[in-house]
């Protein structure tokens, strides 16, 4: 009996993360769109509206952009290229500082986490942090072609209960898709894996600072 017991709960345990298939976190870039001229200063927030359940504390992305020609890129001979300056998280919650460095960190990533000991992060438009380019020198360019997304095999939102937010490619603009993003089972099965590993370092550094 106690055999079948020690069974069963190892089924659940392995087919409850499994059956967690979207999260109700949605993020945006702020101004949603703005049009900007050759050599501008580019500055644009990332917020987000995170649910009380689904609190986190660490993100990390990957920034694209799909500007008809217009690539993220350091400066080059040619005058379209958008050029990368920074991204820095909003202090009030979150560090570049995450505990498992990402391996998106190629120049143009998007990451911070909550500090040891502080409170994980929920509410509506929370800054996460903000993001700084150089215009291309060539034409003007439209936010709205700014897009967000994991490469292959990295992740996104980080919190207690797991991995919320893997994405595909996300909208910079909220209104042409805010519906909760979906989490493939084999991501968030891995995913909840290696956060959990995190979860217990955090909690171990919190009981013996």
């Amino acid at each position: 009996m106690k055999k079948m017991l020690l069974v069963l709960l190892s089924g659940l345990c392995i087919a409850f993360p499994a059956t967690r298939a979207e999260s109700a976190t949605s993020l945006w870039f702020d101004p949603l769109s703005q049009m900007y001229g050759p050599a501008d200063a580019v500055y644009l927030d990332l917020r987000a509206d995170i649910d009380e359940v689904d609190a986190i504390y660490g993100f990390g992305f990957d920034l694209s952009f799909d500007g008809g020609g217009t690539y993220i890129s350091s400066p080059g001979d040619s005058g379209s290229y958008l050029t990368f300056v920074s991204f820095t998280p909003n202090s009030t919650y979150f560090q570049y500082d995450l505990l498992f460095p990402p391996l998106w960190d190629d120049g143009d990533s998007i990451a911070g986490e909550v500090p040891l000991g502080e409170p994980d992060v929920w509410g509506s438009n929370i800054l996460l942090g903000t993001l700084a380019f150089d215009a291309p020198a060539s034409e003007p360019f439209g936010t709205e072609s700014f897009f967000l997304g994991p490469p292959a095999g990295d992740y996104g939102i980080f919190g207690e209960e797991g991995l919320l937010g893997a994405t595909a490619f996300m909208p910079a603009n909220p209104e042409a898709d805010t519906n909760p993003v979906p989490i493939p089972t084999a991501a968030w099965m891995l995913g909840s894996g290696l956060i959990g590993l995190m979860g217990l370092r955090r909690r171990y550094w919190n009981v013996f600072p």
